[in-house]
């Protein structure tokens, strides 16, 4: 008896499963980005691409006569002691505001989260300095940092210390404005790594103490690690605020004493509404953008190739 093989016809791809859904899918996705797509492109992409052009171009800001100068704005900045100048200032604010402020917004949510009682207090307490204006912040450090009836050099008088012109010596000002940004900006990381502090499984503490692990080992092997995608985060967003800092500078010191704590944006202000060369303030800007725009690919590269080990 011969054993007949049943050949089956190929079957014919369906028209709608699969395929129609997907596509359904994408579309419906892209129609809830198409306001978000349209935003970015007349409010980021588009005010990019007009700064790129002017600054090839001359312009005073009130003459409608745009001339095409090439790369003669880009030769005068790359001449500008000023800006370069304002380009140093503003890594050291980013190395400031990248270790020191991750540094101290981390040790207060381990502190605040290793508390059994307040909890509530020292987070209120910590986050203030984050509600208050720029330009509150401001003048509240013009009168604790005045040379002659700030309450820092009353403090300092008090203990036998003489007191000192905070904001306007070249040597100290710079680390003073930093250290106020630091304060200002610390609440933002300090209520990120504390969310993500109590997100971490208790388990693993017990486990480690279990274990014999002190209390740096239970840091270094479970709070560091669980700690990554938070300190990404926060450090990207640190990063970007410190480099980009503006309304601090400009209310405390406008950049002095002496160029001293000029900061690229600034410059940028100072050269387009200050001196009304807005094609040289445009190649500023490009310049500067584009550092920021590398740096931050770089970070987000480092960010996705930790969160993959």
């Amino acid at each position: 008896m011969t054993t007949r093989q049943l050949v089956l016809p190929a079957r014919r791809p369906s028209r709608t499963p699969r395929g129609k859904r997907a596509l359904r899918r994408n579309l419906i996705g892209w129609s809830f980005l198409a306001p978000a797509i349209a935003l970015i492109g007349v409010f980021t992409i588009t005010p990019f691409g007009q700064a790129i052009l002017l600054s090839f171009q001359s312009w005073d800001g009130v003459s409608p006569d745009t001339p095409w100068v090439g790369f003669d704005n880009y030769a005068f900045v790359a001449s500008d002691p000023i800006f370069w100048a304002s380009m140093r200032n503003v890594v050291f604010f980013g190395v400031v505001g990248f270790i020191v402020g991750n540094g101290v917004a981390l040790g207060m949510a381990l502190a605040v989260n290793s508390v059994t009682r307040g909890k509530t207090f020292f987070r209120t307490v910590f986050y203030l300095p984050g509600v208050l204006s720029v330009v509150v912040v401001g003048l509240l450090f013009s009168f604790i940092l005045a040379p002659g009836s700030g309450v820092l050099n009353r403090l300092l008088g008090l203990v036998g210390l003489d007191g000192q012109n905070w904001l306007g010596d070249p040597a100290v000002a710079l680390p003073v404005v930093a250290a106020v940004f630091v304060w200002f900006h610390w609440g933002f990381g300090f209520l990120l790594f504390l969310a993500g502090l109590q997100d971490v499984p208790k388990e693993l503490y017990e486990a480690a103490e279990l274990d014999g692990a002190n209390r740096w080992e239970r840091f270094r092997y479970i709070t560091w690690p669980q700690l990554a995608p938070v300190t990404s985060i926060v450090s990207l967003l640190t990063l970007l605020a410190a480099l980009q800092i503006f309304g601090t500078v400009q209310v405390l010191t406008n950049g002095g004493p002496g160029n001293h704590t000029m900061v690229p944006t600034l410059a940028i202000y100072n050269e387009a509404f200050v001196n009304w060369r807005y094609g040289s303030a445009a190649a500023m800007s490009v310049i500067f953008g584009g550092a920021l725009v590398l740096l931050s690919v770089l970070q987000l590269a480092i960010t996705r190739r930790r969160s993959r080990v």
